[in-house]
């Protein structure tokens, strides 16, 4: 029974090298899939930051696919969480930068179709607002809106609430 177990527990382990193997490859790839920007602020070793950077220029199947192994050769020395943490990082703050975009395009389109009841509900959330300058824009956006013009107006909206959420 010993040697079954022993056996047993031999095939498990070489199943688990196998899958984590294939963990480091996929992690290979999501890094080389982040942008440039992304990519700099990650915590590589030069050699795996150089595996990369080749893994990036290739084009052929063959090719990129043995590069993304000797990546996840490389990835087997190197501190795998504080990779995957700093993705993490990334990633989240690329949702908030989104969250932040759709927030302020909810109160452009809110602005532009309820008038005064939005504009005061704005003030409430933006105290430091212009009114005035807001009203001009949302009388502006709806006349563009009737005489179906391109939507500077509403553009011109968006920037200020933009510049407002950034002083926040």
């Amino acid at each position: 029974m010993n040697q079954e177990e022993a056996r047993a527990a031999e095939l498990i382990s070489k199943t688990q090298i196998k899958r984590e193997a294939d963990d480091l490859v996929a992690l290979g790839k999501r890094i080389a899939d982040l942008s440039q920007d992304q990519f700099d602020g990650m915590p590589l070793t030069d050699d795996l930051r150089q595996a990369i950077v080749v893994a990036r220029k290739l084009s052929k199947g063959g090719a990129i696919k043995r590069q993304f192994k000797y990546i996840g050769k490389l990835l087997r020395s190197t501190d795998v969480e504080g990779i995957n943490q700093a993705i993490e990082r990334q990633l989240d703050k690329d949702r908030a930068a989104t969250a932040r975009l759709h927030m302020i395009e909810q109160w452009r389109d809110k602005l532009v179709e309820q008038g005064d009841a939005a504009l005061s509900e704005f003030l409430v959330n933006y105290p430091q607002a212009d009114r005035q300058h807001i009203r001009q824009l949302q009388r502006k956006a709806n006349q563009e809106l009737e005489k179906q013009k391109p939507p500077a107006a509403a553009r011109k909206i968006f920037q200020y609430i933009k510049e407002l959420s950034v002083n926040d």
